[in-house]
């Protein structure tokens, strides 16, 4: 017998609905070790079905499900935003910091220690700045906006745009180029973080 065709098809990326800046969390972490990922909210997750887009939330325990029919979508928006840049400056001086005890350190054991952890935020330095610019994307239909969390990094948005857009295409004919605007600046205080009306469908 024939396998079933699977119904959905999950997109790149999982995000958190973080409680704290992410950045934040970076700091809490020389405090408070792993317990700092209790900040960190549900896991989401997008998956692409024939007929509607299902954002899958889940904190372990229960998942929570919310459907975009295609044919409701008006509007894809992703805005590049800063916190990726905040990691980048805050391992950095870590990073630099450990290069500098590695140097002045006389003693072999504490000179391994500071090569040790230079080695673990390095690789953590290096590993932000390969996964590019972080953004903010949201769905928004006529009676619902939602941030697509798990879509918070520049290059997996785009490639997670890129195979919704057919699907929508599909279900409503050629979209507006501006339904799925790219915002390079990061919000500004007393920003609205509600995408423009006038990307629209």
């Amino acid at each position: 017998m024939a396998r079933a065709t699977p119904a959905y098809k999950r997109l790149p990326g999982t995000g958190y609905h973080y409680r704290i800046p992410p950045w934040t969390m970076l700091l809490l972490f020389f405090v408070m070790g792993i317990f700092v990922l209790l900040f960190r909210g549900r896991r989401t997750q997008l998956w692409i079905g024939k007929e509607h887009l299902l954002a899958v939330e889940s904190d372990g325990y229960t998942e929570h499900y919310k459907r975009f029919d295609y044919r409701d979508i008006q509007v894809l928006a992703v805005r590049k935003t800063v916190p990726g840049l905040i990691a980048n400056v805050l391992l950095g001086t870590v990073v630099l910091l450990f290069i500098v005890l590695s140097i002045v350190v006389e003693d072999p054991v504490g000179r391994g220690f500071s090569w040790g952890f230079l080695g673990f935020f390095g690789l953590l330095l290096l590993i932000n700045v390969l996964r590019g610019p972080t953004c903010q994307c949201q769905i928004r239909t006529a009676v619902q906006t939602l941030d697509l969390v798990s879509l918070n990094r520049l290059r997996t948005a785009r490639k997670a745009f890129a195979t919704i857009k057919p699907m929508i295409e599909q279900s409503q004919g050629s979209l507006n180029p501006a339904s799925a605007t790219i915002f390079s600046r990061p919000p500004v205080s007393g920003e609205t973080s509600q995408p423009p009306s006038s990307a629209e469908s």
